[in-house]
């Protein structure tokens, strides 16, 4: 039988990293499916409590992924991209390209923000 008297190894610490790794490898995945079309299935501050607040590189890869939807769908889906998003994702995704100085992103997501209000304030729902 084997027998190891070296229990660091898989301690406190070795959990740790784990869980830290496999935290990684779900965000990653999160992102690939946000790329392939699925929706932002949880707010900024779940996604806080999961992950850890979201980097530049999570901010960068979000905003790539909802550019791609866009660009998919087309005009028309503007407020359902928007929605299956969420309005302060997109108003952080916002954020963030301003502070990135990325102001052709900047005027694609705060016109469809606009659009996504307008069409609200006519029916009522802002």
């Amino acid at each position: 039988m084997w027998e190891d008297n070296n229990d660091e190894e898989f301690g406190e610490e070795h959990n740790k990293d784990y869980f830290h790794k496999l935290r990684e490898t779900e965000k990653e995945m999160l992102k690939i499916d946000l790329v392939r079309g699925a929706v932002m299935p949880m707010s900024i501050s779940e996604w806080t409590e999961l992950f850890g607040t979201p980097t530049e590189e999570d901010l960068a890869d979000i905003t790539q992924a909802y550019l791609k939807q866009y660009h998919q769908h087309g005009d028309e889906y503007i407020e359902l991209l928007i929605d299956a998003f969420g309005v302060k994702w997109i108003t952080h995704l916002l954020q963030f390209n301003e502070m990135m100085e990325e102001y052709e992103l900047c005027s694609i997501i705060k016109s469809h923000l606009d659009i996504y209000n307008k069409e609200n304030i006519q029916h009522g729902n802002i």
